[in-house]
């Protein structure tokens, strides 16, 4: 546990001493958490990219919260699923662990194309959660970054 706590602290340290204010670092981190739930399979590291060239972020950093917060994309699949079932009053048939990994099974053309209304509902409920999402971790990362932003320059972790 303290290995990956130095080296999430260390990698965080680092983009602060090349540079990046907390302000800045929290959006980079703040997009790529949000972008990283994203309910499609493989489209967040090409959005990350877009998105940091298009606003001229940190193509790392983005990258990196994207893939650190990769299990949530899995995890809040079914969740955006209800709520975008809610929202658009759409019922779709129930999906379970064991029907979505035979899909899968039979390819990924397939599985996309068979699954596609389960998708697009599941996009609709992301596309609800996005913009508070996004909002409440700025905020959150906007603050604890501020607060130890000297502490953590100064850190002798990963120098």
């Amino acid at each position: 546990m303290i290995k990956w706590k130095n080296k999430i602290i260390g990698t965080v340290a680092n983009l602060l001493r090349q540079g990046l204010s907390p302000k800045k670092l929290s959006i980079v981190i703040s997009l790529g958490v949000t972008i990283s739930v994203f309910p499609v399979l493989g489209a967040t590291t090409l959005f990350c990219t877009a998105i940091s060239i298009l606003f001229k972020l940190n193509l790392p950093a983005i990258q990196l919260a994207n893939y650190a917060a990769f299990p949530l994309q899995v995890i809040l699949f079914f969740p955006f699923l209800k709520i975008g079932e809610k929202v658009s009053k759409v019922s779709l048939d129930p999906l379970s662990k064991v029907h979505l990994i035979a899909t899968f099974d039979e390819g990924l053309v397939y599985a996309f194309l068979k699954l596609f209304d389960y998708l697009m509902i599941a996009c609709l409920g992301w596309a609800l959660v996005i913009i508070p999402m996004f909002l409440i971790l700025y905020l959150l990362l906007c603050s604890i970054l501020n607060k130890y932003e000297t502490f953590m320059v100064d850190l002798d972790i990963n120098r």
